[in-house]
């Protein structure tokens, strides 16, 4: 439990000394002060006379014979005769200002503060005031910043540390999904999504839309995969949607083809994929990538309210795990109204980057995405920041739609070598890069593959060469395969490496692809020392609910050092040597996000002057093993001296 207690006795009595002369300049033990008065450092005496204009009947007299001392020497040491002098009334002389004291509203004291900052790593202490880190240090140091007002937590021994910086995850998907749709773990068979498809469609009107997910991306590769046909035998007149773990793809069934006018004749859009019967030709209620989002544009859109309310449950259990920034990587206009009329109503706890869509919106038009691109500052707020795009280069690996330098592994199915395919031509995507680049916008690209990593960071040097300049910090998201050839160009470039946990470890996603690019080309996966030796930035994507079970980021800080399975599922390890030391991990987590956000100024790391964004957790991460970090419980989720989270 964590103790409040309230500091009565800070402040001095009359007459006494004060605790830190800091506070309370110029007044000396014994001083008998009257309201209103004011002082020259160092007077007067105790027990003397106070009189206008600040000086005593004694320091008059002291001020008078010093002036006729000084008018005998000049007249000894010169010819000229000396002139009357006058010495001039006390009260002319400006009296000092004694600078109001800096006092804190909050302590937060009896911790290991982990601060992030290379000049004090550890301090004993916090202050807060105005949601601002006042002071950080020592517990004397925290304590001369303490008012009357004052309130002090005791947090009995915990660890502190700086809030956790999510830079991948999709908030509005993971909220609609557990208040508005049909939603249900990854991990359920076949037979057990069915089944829950088909409660969620009996509880809806007859006709309406079954929306939600998310059913494994492994089942594609299963004795009997997902197909229009399962779905049409349990549900065959409602319309029935439902994307997979890893959000790229859709499972609809008759109804829904047809609602959507998708038939055998229907061409792929560029980028995406309609599965189609190898013997009949009709499509199979499968759609890749973006074949999957054209359909999702015209769905029925949900109302301001609902997405409000999809957000702001997400943005709650983020705060529960510890995370107090994110960077929203696909925030169409609904998603950013969300936030901001949240923040309007000061019930947004969480500062946020959105990553406008760019060719490949889920829910807008293409014009709309230009319009949204165009009027981004409308949006703008204190909590809110929006000069962000998201692109999708290629697709994933377990559809063999990522895109990488040499082919899958031929199989049955695909007896044929493939590279898997780019959404955009590397002409077009340097083109779109260097445009949006001379706008200012951070640029996120999803690149999964080698073959797509390369042509986004070609694309990302072609916009440094025709602007000049290296300061907008671009991404590549997931950056999953990288060629060695290509991993230093991501310090060269200024370009960051987003990683996502998924990879990092041994688990049915990774086994899923060992078939697809064998075992040797998995282990150099997620190269984070590498990167990290190189100096480049690297940062944490959790890409939740994607793919990962949780938004909690302990599972994969746990991962990302022993690049073992947190969870105790799988054996094994994944590219074991490009595990890294828990220093270096929660620097990604914490500093190394906010720079992704432009915002290491205010966040990121506990040092006076910045925001107030910290957590408290229930151990001690370097005084236990490793594979004990994933169990870890927040206790306090505090953001900008407001505390957001407090665990039962």
């Amino acid at each position: 439990m964590i103790k409040e207690l309230l500091i009565n006795s800070v402040i001095p009595a009359k007459g006494q000394r004060p605790a830190s002369p800091s506070l309370s300049r110029g007044i000396t033990h014994g001083s008998r002060v009257k309201p209103g008065m004011t002082f020259v450092p160092g007077y007067p005496r105790p027990g003397s006379q106070i009189l206008p204009g600040g000086f005593s009947f004694t320091q008059r007299a002291l001020l008078a014979l010093l002036i006729a001392a000084a008018i005998t020497a000049c007249n000894k040491d010169t010819a000229t005769p000396a002139t009357a002098t006058t010495a001039p009334a006390a009260s002319t002389m400006p009296a000092q200002a004694t600078p109001a004291p800096q006092y804190a509203d909050v302590i937060y004291a009896n911790a290991h503060f982990y601060t992030e900052d290379p000049g004090q790593p550890w301090a004993e202490a916090l202050a807060v005031k105005d949601g601002k880190l006042l002071a950080v240090g020592t517990a004397a140091d925290v304590q001369a910043v303490a008012g009357p007002a004052t309130r002090t937590v005791d947090l009995e021994g915990r660890m502190v540390m700086p809030g956790i910086i999510d830079t991948h995850v999709h908030p509005m998907d993971a909220g609609r999904k557990e208040l508005l749709e049909c939603g249900f773990p990854f991990s359920l068979i076949m037979e057990q999504v069915l089944q829950r498809v088909q409660e969620c469609a009996a509880a809806k009107p007859q006709g309406e839309w079954v929306r939600g997910g998310q059913w494994s991306a492994e089942l594609l590769g299963a004795e009997q995969p997902p197909h229009k046909s399962l779905l049409d035998a349990i549900i065959p007149d409602q319309p029935v949607f439902l994307m997979d773990s890893t959000v790229h793809n859709a499972w609809l069934n008759s109804r829904a083809l047809e609602v959507l006018g998708i038939t055998r004749d229907t061409p792929d859009p560029n980028g995406g994929t309609i599965v189609h019967d190898a013997k009949t030709g009709e499509p199979t209620g499968i759609l890749l990538d973006k074949a999957a989002y054209q359909a999702m544009q015209s769905l029925p859109a949900y109302s301001p309210q609902q997405s409000e309310d999809a957000v702001l449950w997400s943005i709650a259990q983020l705060n529960a795990v510890g995370v107090t920034a994110m960077k929203d990587a696909q925030a169409d206009r609904y998603t950013v109204s969300a936030y901001s009329a949240a923040e309007q109503r000061s019930v947004l706890t969480m500062r946020v980057a959105a990553s406008l869509p760019w060719k490949n919106s889920w829910t807008e038009t293409r014009e709309q995405e230009l319009e949204n691109i165009t009027n981004r500052g409308n949006l703008q707020s204190q909590l809110v920041k929006n000069n962000f795009v998201k692109m999708f280069l290629d697709g994933i690996p377990p559809t063999r739609t990522a895109a990488f330098l040499e082919p899958y592994l031929a199989d049955a199915t695909h007896p044929n070598p493939d590279t898997g395919k780019l959404n955009f031509t590397p002409e077009e995507l340097a083109g779109d890069v260097t445009a949006l680049d001379a706008q200012g916008l951070t640029i996120k690209i999803h690149a999964t593959g080698d073959r797509s990593v390369r042509v986004a960071l070609d694309a990302f040097a072609a916009a440094r060469k025709a602007s000049g300049k290296m300061d907008l910090r671009h991404e590549v998201a997931h950056a999953a395969a990288i060629s060695d050839a290509d991993l230093p160009r991501f310090a060269e470039l200024n370009v960051t490496a987003e990683m996502s946990p998924i990879m990092w470890y041994p688990s049915g996603l990774v086994a899923s692809m060992d078939s697809m690019v064998g075992k040797d080309r998995l282990q150099t996966w997620w190269p984070i020392r590498k990167l990290l030796e190189s100096g480049a930035r690297v940062t944490y994507g959790s890409d939740w609910p994607s793919v990962v079970p949780s938004p909690s980021p302990w599972p994969g800080i746990e991962a990302m050092v022993t690049r073992a399975d947190p969870y105790g599922v799988f054996p094994g390890v994944q590219g074991v040597d490009q595990g890294i030391d828990l220093a270096q991990a929660l620097r990604i987590f914490t500093l190394a996000g906010a720079e992704a956000l432009y915002l290491e100024a205010e966040t990121g790391s506990l040092a006076p002057g910045k925001m107030a964004d910290f957590i408290v957790l229930d151990r001690q991460l370097f005084d236990i093993p490793p594979d004990q970090i994933g169990d870890t419980q927040v206790l306090l989720t505090v953001l900008g001296g407001k505390e957001v989270y407090r665990a039962p």
